[in-house]
């Protein structure tokens, strides 16, 4: 099943019905769902992707730095910057930065998966979960354990150090560092996260909006306390989702709804707002996405936005 909002053609939605219909390795059963051939053009990517512990720049998180050929001599690049889900938390040193390897964007262009002609600089924080779990102790295991914690901790304020999640204000002032730091575009600044940080993204959209950020791809994240927050206000940036029908992690009415609801708000203001979710599959609906396995080109779609000057 795939929405879309009216204004994008038949020939886009008939394209992404198709795609979604026939992904590669979707037998239901698979979380992964990767792709069997890497792309086309391969650059030696883990050569430029770099460990920045906490402490070692001036950032509020440690994090891994990715730089494209050719940075700094020519015109700004676009910043990407990547949220991790919650197994790959982690307090920011040079011992638990590597957890951030697995999965994504980073393993991809820690495996030199990543092509040299994207255009960005991409950067990855951590985030540390926190030590004190009590708050969540509401939330019973099972298949609506997700949902309940990241509804709680929208509901607590996103606590400083009590959030199973990357907060607001925390991708607020790494952004802040990012842009003023790194050779980057501003007006051509872009978030994506899997699971806790397509949450944490859909969280910082709603708080903050288009004042950092100019589109975001989020997948397999729960962004309905979002929506509730901020309404129509919240489609002020790009927003394309995905999710997998069957996942039993964070249901896909996470992605559904908000959707759903963006696409029925005037546009603009709203900007771009599309869904695709996959049949069959389950959490991991993010790798096939990453890697472009089934035809979706994120970043291209990305580099399509700039942000609305104020």
């Amino acid at each position: 099943m795939v929405r879309l909002p009216p204004i994008r053609s038949m020939v886009a939605t008939l394209a992404l019905v198709l795609t979604a219909c026939a992904s590669p390795g979707s037998d239901g059963q698979s979380e992964g769902g990767a792709s069997t051939s890497p792309p086309a053009s391969l650059g030696g990517s883990a050569g430029r992707f770099t460990a920045r512990p906490i402490g070692q720049t001036d950032a509020p998180l440690g994090y891994f730095e990715y730089l494209p050929p050719g940075y700094g001599d020519e015109e700004p690049r676009p910043l990407l910057v990547f949220v991790h889900g919650k197994d790959e938390h982690g307090d920011g040193s040079a011992a638990e930065l590597d957890r951030l390897l697995v999965t994504g964007i980073p393993e991809l262009i820690h495996q030199d998966r990543w092509p040299d002609a994207r255009p960005f600089v991409v950067l990855a924080p951590q985030h540390d979960e926190p030590v004190d779990v009590a708050p969540y102790a509401s939330c019973e295991e099972g298949e609506t354990w997700g949902p309940c914690v990241l509804r709680l901790q929208h509901e607590l304020g996103h606590p400083v150090d009590g959030s199973i999640c990357m907060t607001p204000a925390e991708l607020h002032d790494f952004l802040t560092f990012a842009i003023a730091a790194y050779d980057v575009d501003p007006e051509r600044v872009y978030l994506t996260g899997l699971s806790c940080g397509a949450f944490a993204a859909f969280e910082y959209a709603a708080e903050y909006g288009a004042s950092q950020v100019a589109a975001m791809v989020v997948i397999a994240g729960d962004g309905r306390p979002a929506w509730e927050a901020a309404g129509c206000e919240l489609g002020r940036v790009a927003i394309w989702a995905f999710h997998g029908d069957a996942d039993d992690r964070v249901s896909v009415d996470g992605s559904i709804e908000p959707m759903d609801g963006l696409m029925e708000c005037p546009a603009p203001p709203r900007r771009d707002v599309e869904l695709t979710v996959y049949r069959g599959i389950r959490h991991d609906s993010w790798t096939r996405t990453y890697d472009l396995a089934v035809g979706h080109d994120i970043y291209e779609w990305l580099l399509r936005y700039s942000r609305p000057r104020p």
